[in-house]
């Protein structure tokens, strides 16, 4: 059995998770796309509803078309010139009572985190126990106990305060988990944003994590290794799951 089989039984056995761990690739201009599975045809409501559909056990591979939020395809780089969707995003998020102000709207959409413009065509987003090569990034959805434990994982052999930048209540499931990890090569938690939470239709205490794909080994090794507090929280709680 395969690596990325074992491991995500593992996290989820761990952890007690209810979506499994999910990874992402994005193909860009000059990468071959797989042949299968073919393009998704279904039109989703965003990136972050599609991270949540593969938690539940759904292989997609989408096109911008498919993805939805215009704000999300501009982040991950499907868009060449996404400067009318951002403006669009302002208005958006200032226009629902989100912000006070739109100037303070578009401080938070326009200093997220972006990859580069147009440079993207596809994306894979499926169970990581689906994947034969590591994905670019691997994404939990998760409870805060959880979230608590990978935390812990991530940080295993470092210790110490850990940065974990926010998009200010927008952006979170493209940019702070997926994006940032993937320019920077850290993981990122993100509490998602009003518009993750109606597309994505989560429960209120989940939620998302995401870590490079290069750490997971590593990450996967750590829960492992603490079993014990695990199971020592766990008990406390008459053998409940996390």
């Amino acid at each position: 059995m395969s690596a990325f089989k074992t491991m995500p039984q593992d996290l989820v056995a761990s952890l007690g998770l209810a979506y499994e761990p999910v990874g992402v690739t994005l193909y860009r201009e000059t990468d071959p796309i797989p042949a299968d599975p073919p393009f998704t045809q279904e039109n989703l409501k965003s990136y972050c509803q599609a991270l949540a559909l593969a938690g539940k056990g759904r292989t997609l591979l989408l096109a911008k078309e498919q993805m939805g939020c215009k704000l999300g395809t501009s982040v991950l780089g499907f868009e060449k010139d996404p400067e009318a969707f951002l403006d669009d995003g302002v208005l958006e998020k200032y226009g629902v009572g989100l912000y006070g102000t739109e100037a303070a709207s578009a401080a938070t959409i326009l200093n997220s985190t972006y990859l580069e413009q147009g440079k993207t065509r596809a994306a894979l987003i499926a169970p990581l126990a689906t994947f034969r090569e590591p994905p670019q990034v691997v994404v939990f959805t998760a409870d805060s106990e959880q979230v608590m434990w990978l935390l812990y994982a991530v940080n295993y052999d470092r210790g110490g305060r850990m940065d974990l930048p926010q998009s200010g209540g927008a952006l979170g499931g493209c940019a702070d988990i997926t994006a940032l990890p993937l320019l920077q090569g850290v993981p990122n938690v993100t509490f998602l944003g009003l518009g993750c939470r109606l597309k994505s239709a989560l429960d209120p205490c989940h939620l998302m994590l995401g870590v490079p794909g290069n750490a997971l080994a590593a990450l996967h090794q750590h829960i492992l290794a603490m079993a014990k507090p695990i199971a020592m929280l766990r008990n406390t709680r008459g053998g409940a799951g996390t």
